[in-house]
């Protein structure tokens, strides 16, 4: 019997030579289109702050500490767990296109989409966490209480009114996202492909 530390070394070199086989058996547009998703998503900016002569950019990467805290956008994201956890999950969604190449089946081809369903879903939870009431009643909260809230919430809605005009998606969004798409198309194109 292998010791486990042989065993590793022998799991980790053929994991690692699988996915560069399947990296090779790629077409030359869903390569290209994985290389535009890395650099919307991890190297040029995502959304731009403007404020007079001020930018601030934020990437893809970064959005997970942006959709829990929307006040990020404008001051910068601090610390490295949301960079860490998000970014592996930005990275297993960009190694998803492999997985036809390594298992068969043609269901498999629908993992072209994991990173389009990405961009969908991170962009839907940033619209809804910054759409909806920052302050919420509560269920005890008497009629002057739920006034005062309410106030709040208008005022803050129309605060955030005059600052998402100074909020504009960067270069790395419309890139990452035409790639996606162009990456998502050539994945069910191949799904909806009779066998062969």
């Amino acid at each position: 019997m292998e010791p486990s530390s042989q065993l590793q070394s022998t799991v980790g070199p053929a994991l690692v030579s699988r996915l560069a086989r399947a990296a090779g058996e790629l077409d030359a547009p869903s390569k290209f289109a994985l290389l535009c998703i890395f650099l919307g998503w991890f190297l040029v900016d995502t959304f731009v702050v403007t404020l007079g002569s001020l930018q601030h950019g934020v990437r893809f990467f970064d959005i997970s500490a942006v959709i829990a805290d929307p006040t990020r956008l404008f001051f910068g994201v601090q610390g490295v767990s949301h960079r860490l956890v998000f970014g592996s999950f930005c990275i297993l969604c960009l190694l998803a296109p492999l997985l036809p190449h390594v298992r068969g089946g043609r269901a498999a081809w629908l993992s072209y989409t994991a990173p389009l369903v990405l961009m969908v879903i991170c962009a839907a939870l940033l619209y809804w966490r910054t759409s909806s009431d920052l302050f919420a009643a509560p269920a005890n909260a008497g009629a002057t209480a739920g006034s005062l809230i309410k106030f709040a919430n208008s005022l803050v809605q129309r605060g955030s009114d005059l600052v998402s005009r100074h909020v504009s998606i960067g270069v790395g969004g419309y890139l990452a996202l035409i790639a996606c798409i162009v990456l998502a198309l050539r994945g069910i194109r191949r799904f909806r492909d009779p066998p062969p």
